[in-house]
């Protein structure tokens, strides 16, 4: 049995009434703060494919969400900083079942396929409200 807190079962199942209060408490506290309904980043979405790339790391036992600001032009383009609308964003990792990070690390073995390049550290999601369902 596996005694880390960093296993395959972390987390729970949320009910429909607790998903929903949290989501107001966030946009509640958006709107006391001054932000518009249509102008606060409310989710971001990651293909199954991407998670999918995650999980297959080797002693992935699961993934880490890092919250994250960066600057950013209107199309959600990455800018020089100052420039655009500093904007948070999301960034989704692998953990093993010591808790650390994988694939952050770079390469240091000097082959180009030695291994994990350390380029597996998702971003770049689709962002709500501008890329919501209706």
């Amino acid at each position: 049995m596996n005694d880390s807190i960093f296993n395959e079962n972390a987390g729970r199942f949320l009910t429909a009434k607790e998903t929903q209060s949290l989501k107001e408490a966030y946009r509640n506290c958006k709107l006391a703060c001054g932000g518009k309904e249509e102008e606060y980043t409310r989710s971001e979405f990651f293909g199954l494919d991407r998670v999918k790339q995650l999980l297959k790391q080797a002693g992935c036992v699961g993934i880490r969400v890092h919250y994250a600001n960066r600057w950013e032009n209107e199309d959600g383009k990455p800018t020089e900083v100052g420039k655009g609308e500093f904007k948070p964003r999301v960034l989704l990792t692998g953990v093993d079942a010591r808790g650390r990070d994988l694939g952050t690390q770079p390469n240091t073995g000097g082959l180009k396929d030695d291994g994990d390049s350390g380029d597996m550290v998702v971003g770049d999601g689709w962002t709500c409200p501008k890329q919501c369902a209706t």
